[in-house]
This record gives C-alpha cells, sequence and structure tokens, in this order.
C-alpha cells in the first residue's frame, strides 16, 4: 500500500508557491519539495502537487500497489471524484490527473483535514521558502 500527500503553499493568492510531498511505502518515506516558478492561485498549486506526486510514484514504477491519495483541498478532491471543475485551467491539471491515474491499477483520491496533513504541509512550506529565496 502506498500513501501519497500532497499540498501547495502560497503567499498571496496569486504569488509565489511551493508544493509538498509525501509518500509513505512500506519500505519508508520520501519527501519532496519542489518551488514553482511564477505566480500562482492556491487551487492551481494544490491540482499541480497532486500531478507531481502521481508523476513520480509513475516515473519510480510505484504503480502496482494500492494507492491512496490525500488532499487537504476539498475543490480537488472533489474535482476528481467528479472528474470536472468549471475553470480552464484547473480544467487542464485535472486532465493530467485522470490520465496519470489511469496508470494505477487502484488509486483513490480522498480529502483529509489540514491538520491530517503536516508532513505534505511543511514541505510545501520549505519549498516556498526556496522560491521565495530564488526571486
Amino acid at each position: 500500500m502506498i500513501r501519497l500527500f500532497t499540498d501547495a503553499a502560497v503567499a498571496g493568492n496569486p504569488g509565489p508557491a511551493g508544493i509538498g510531498i509525501l509518500i509513505v511505502t512500506s519500505s519508508g518515506q520520501k519527501q519532496l519539495t519542489h518551488p514553482l516558478n511564477g505566480k500562482w492561485n492556491n487551487h492551481h498549486a494544490e491540482f499541480k502537487a497532486v500531478s507531481l506526486g502521481l508523476s513520480w510514484l509513475i516515473e519510480n514504477h510505484y504503480t502496482d500497489e494500492m494507492t491512496f491519495c490525500y488532499t487537504d483541498s476539498k475543490i480537488v478532491a472533489q474535482s476528481i471524484e467528479k472528474k470536472y471543475v468549471k475553470n480552464s485551467v484547473a480544467q487542464q491539471y485535472l486532465s493530467k490527473i485522470l490520465e496519470l491515474m489511469a496508470e494505477f491499477p487502484f488509486i483513490s483520491i480522498e480529502w483529509i483535514p489540514e491538520s491530517e496533513n503536516k508532513g505534505a504541509d511543511n514541505l510545501a512550506r520549505q519549498a516556498l521558502q526556496k522560491t521565495l529565496k530564488s526571486s
């Protein structure tokens, strides 16, 4: 079983942003920080976080196990569940996420409260600090 936790941190809305990804497997944890270039709104950054997390799992051959993806963004979780979002930019991210999800035999995307997503939140804040330092 793989548990993927994703989060984004944005300074302003839109503003500089960073992504945190925490991957928990039976063999341990992987922590990823990803600073984002340009200005981001929070929702788009949250979609990007899920997309990058799924991409990392695929690139590193973690597609054969049950995968649970957790986000503290209700909009992202609900959009993926419904396979629909109104915003055209978010639609591009959603399409990519659905394409990536097709690579997994069993995958679930679930909303969790922020209090249960502290690992990814801390990583996202670290990535945001890297973004701010490079600006």
